[in-house]
């Protein structure tokens, strides 16, 4: 009875965690939009324009690996002390390897995910895999079919996922 306490705590905690990561890295790229300068006749058309807007992107992507690595580093911290108790029961024990096991496997899959987009021709892409889905955001203005289309094959490869369980957005307002 306990071990399920301690699930539904942790199922909880990772659920809040979460949504406290979405809505971090929602705000940061609204921030950081707001902060691009603009020049009435000539917005988005200088370098200057154009290099203001690579570097938010990548701050973007760099904050969201970073926040993303920051969470994880919890949840494996906190799995790792359930595996170093003496007093978890073996059930615990067990759930908690088989977590740290799919823990693992996220993070290659998302890393694999991210540097194949990126060999697709995008600037930058972050990956983040739930439970059955994955949301892929890619650094670009628009997205045509066909890069739709190369973004679901690298996702579909490496995860199995069907494609309505891939959301792909943009990191680009």
């Amino acid at each position: 009875m306990q071990t399920k306490t301690k699930n539904k705590r942790f199922a909880i905690i990772l659920a809040a965690a979460l949504l406290l990561l979405g809505a971090a890295v929602w705000l940061n790229l609204k921030l950081n939009a707001e902060d691009v300068p603009e020049n009435n006749a000539s917005a988005g058309n200088t370098p200057e324009a154009g290099e203001v807007m690579a570097e938010l992107h990548s701050d973007y992507f760099s904050s969201f690996r970073a926040q993303r690595s920051a969470l994880r580093a919890e949840e494996i911290e906190y799995l790792r002390s359930i595996l170093d108790s003496g007093s978890a029961d073996s059930e615990a024990v067990a759930d908690a390897q088989t977590r740290l096991t799919e823990l693992v496997g996220s993070m290659e899959k998302e890393f694999t995910i991210e540097s194949l987009i990126r060999s697709k021709g995008f600037l930058d892409a972050a990956a983040s895999l739930g439970s059955g889905t994955a949301s892929i955001v890619v650094n670009g203005e628009a997205l045509t079919d066909e890069e739709v289309a190369r973004i679901l094959d690298v996702v579909i490869g490496e995860t199995g996922l069907p494609a309505s369980a891939v959301k792909i957005s943009l990191g680009e307002d």
